[in-house]
């Protein structure tokens, strides 16, 4: 029980560390001649909507922002995971 619980933490903070680290190194390579494919990515998902019910108002949208070293540290992420035991 408790291992499973370590390994849980351990893939969500690894997969958290990836997002930011390959965030901030897509956006530190972006003037980087040779490495500026490093910061070519894609955005994807629902602009916001809103609705007014007159009683209740809520709005809804989700958008995903992803760029090539993000992907990359993902996987690595993924298969270091992998070859982790506890």
């Amino acid at each position: 029980m408790k291992n499973n619980l370590i390994k849980s933490l351990l893939l969500i903070i690894l997969l958290l560390l990836a997002v930011v680290l390959g965030k901030i190194i897509g956006v530190a390579c972006v003037g980087i001649k040779y490495a500026s494919w490093l910061g070519a990515g894609a955005s994807f998902g629902f602009s916001p909507c809103s609705v007014n019910l007159s009683v209740v108002s809520f709005t809804l949208g989700v958008m995903v922002s992803i760029n090539v070293a993000q992907a990359l540290l993902l996987l690595a992420a993924i298969l270091s995971y992998t070859k982790i035991r506890i």
